[in-house]
């Protein structure tokens, strides 16, 4: 079933956009009339908020050189809380706007992001499908399998004002929103006692931010992990650069053992055991030589458990905007969590 229809050029119409500080402007791009954005994590907003169950955006995107991303904004609580689904040169990326801080570097792999042939350098269709559940990415005009599923959407599924968004230069033109029926995506998503199962840790206590010494007194606020084990801080905290916060957790262990601790991070990290330091790193956006994305196995330690109580903390700093997080999975199969 489908429904009441808006298009909108965005060439000769974005007097009903609100374009911010953007820079947005009408142009054309290989013959084709066009809006040109060119700023670093830009968004503009339909000014008319969307009131449908069930939706469908649709668009015509150009990534005109090697960089650059290009999307599609939905369910946006504010200018700094959106969903967000882009068009990359090789992939299409699920990236939800968390404190005006992109977060990929949280939601990556198959269940997030879905590799792509090279597309730059012509015009291709983008379609969103968005319900109550989540929603499917459509790439290509015919498209009759979903590009990626998402069976839940970070921001709760909130109805909201929807957009357009880019990094970097790129084209967008013929912007619509299309009343659908809605049909729940079928894609499950793991629950906390699987991630338990995997020796995640899935409680911690997240401090409030410092940008150099330590404060003396510190204000925790606590926090579940995400589907995915990574604890995101991004949803607590805005990712200035320079930022600190402190995190830790507390459980119980029935018997001294040693494992293997694995961990992954963004940006840099200082780690300690039962307050004895086990492991300092970075790890940021530097392409080609890492992504900073945000993978539980990415680093590794021998660990000493005593029996009874045992605690993690750690300090994790931020050099960038993205997605600022933690994931630790202690290999202990016979931990209890202290809240």
């Amino acid at each position: 079933m489908t429904g009441r229809k808006q298009s909108y050029t965005l060439w000769d119409d974005l007097e009903k956009f609100d374009v911010g500080d953007s820079g947005a402007c009408p142009s054309e791009w290989k013959g084709r009339k066009a809006l040109y954005l060119s700023k670093m994590n830009s968004a503009i907003f339909l000014r008319e908020e969307v009131r449908y169950e069930a939706y469908r955006l649709h668009a015509e995107v150009a990534i005109p050189g090697e960089v650059g991303f290009v999307g599609l904004v939905f369910d946006a609580i504010d200018s700094e809380n959106y969903e967000l689904i882009y068009l990359a040169p090789l992939e299409i990326q699920y990236d939800p706007i968390m404190n005006g801080s992109m977060t990929w570097q949280i939601y990556n792999g198959p269940f997030y992001q879905r590799p792509l042939p090279n597309t730059t350098g012509e015009w291709r269709d983008l379609t969103v499908e968005v319900d109550p559940d989540g929603a499917k990415v459509y790439f290509g005009n015919s498209s009759t399998e979903p590009a990626l599923v998402l069976s839940s959407l970070q921001h709760g599924g909130q109805s909201g004002k929807v957009g357009v968004w880019s990094y970097l230069p790129a084209y967008i033109r013929n912007f619509s929103i299309e009343e659908i029926h809605p049909v729940p995506a079928s894609r499950s998503i793991r629950a906390l006692d699987t991630l338990i199962s995997e020796t995640f840790i899935t409680e911690w206590h997240v401090s409030n931010v410092f940008m150099q010494d330590r404060p003396l007194e510190q204000h925790w606020t606590p926090a579940l992990v995400e589907e995915n084990g990574v604890l995101n801080i991004n949803r607590i905290h805005k990712a200035e650069p320079g930022a600190t916060v402190e995190v830790k957790s507390v459980f119980m262990v029935d018997e001294q053992q040693e494992t293997i601790l694995t961990l992954g991070f963004s940006d840099t990290i200082r780690l300690w055991v039962n307050d004895a330091e086990v492991y300092q790193g970075n790890w940021c956006w530097d392409p080609p030589v890492q992504d900073g994305r945000i993978r539980p196995d990415f680093a590794s330690v021998p660990v000493q458990w005593r029996k009874g109580l045992n605690s993690i903390r750690a300090e994790l700093s931020r050099k960038e905007d993205f997605g600022w997080g933690l994931a630790v999975k202690t290999g202990l199969s016979n931990m209890t969590l202290i809240s």
